[in-house]
């Protein structure tokens, strides 16, 4: 009886999976994705830079851009590369409006918090938005992130940053990005402790260095970077 009417299901109401676009199983899908493309979003393969979290550096302490210039944050991680199907599923989640998707990225943002081996944060921070992007997308995918994970560490999720204005950095050109004034973000709360901030996406880093400051300014005593994906620099120097 159920294969007859996963059977009907599948002639009637034939749903498509949100990366492949392939018609999606009953069994083995997840938040509208089928297992297939599931079973094609892999982890870094690469030892990571414990400061940026670059991948492919030539040994375990940072790479020579993090010994030249650290950055603000005390260390960043993510689950793999911007590349491929996990690509896809950020884009969905972020573009597409499936915030069924929050959930499963979620985890693998928990899988790459354990990997890096970090200590259980005092608070979790989304990236913000600004007011009117918000209302356009209806949610901040970010903040859906940071209170998954908030709930699988046990860990408070705060509101604790405010976007000031500018544009998006999703789709700007790398310089665009660099050029994003440390202002863009403001302070709402004052907070204490160690401070986990999450986005969904790494790219230059100029995003995570604003609100790190802002994060610092407003009490915190160190803040980590976590994204569930990372896009690499061609030609970096490990």
């Amino acid at each position: 009886m159920a294969s007859l009417a996963e059977a009907l299901a599948a002639t009637f109401l034939p749903a498509r999976c949100a990366t492949c676009t392939g018609v999606l199983p009953w069994r083995g899908s997840r938040a509208g994705v089928c297992a297939v493309c599931w079973s094609q979003v892999a982890p870094h393969a690469d030892r990571l830079c414990p400061t940026c979290g670059e991948g492919d550096v030539a040994d375990y302490g940072p790479c020579l851009g993090c010994r030249a210039q650290p950055p603000v944050w005390r260390a960043a991680t993510s689950y793999g590369p911007y590349l491929g199907v996990l690509r896809d599923l950020v884009v969905s989640l972020k573009s597409g409006r499936r915030d069924e998707l929050a959930a499963p990225l979620g985890e693998f943002l928990l899988a790459a918090w354990q990997r890096a081996g970090w200590p259980r944060p005092d608070c979790v921070v989304p990236v913000p938005m600004t007011a009117w992007r918000r209302l356009r997308r209806g949610f901040n995918q970010s903040e859906l992130l940071a209170r998954r994970l908030a709930i699988a560490l046990g860990t408070e999720s705060a509101h604790a940053l405010r976007r000031t204005g500018g544009q998006a950095q999703f789709g700007r050109t790398r310089a665009q990005r660099l050029a994003l004034p440390t202002s863009a973000f403001t302070p709402r709360k004052l907070l204490a402790g160690e401070v986990l901030l999450v986005d969904d996406v790494l790219t230059t880093g100029a995003t995570a260095a604003a609100c790190v400051t802002a994060l610092l300014r407003s009490g915190a005593s160190a803040v980590r970077v976590i994204t569930v994906a990372r896009t690499l620099r061609p030609g970096r120097i490990p």
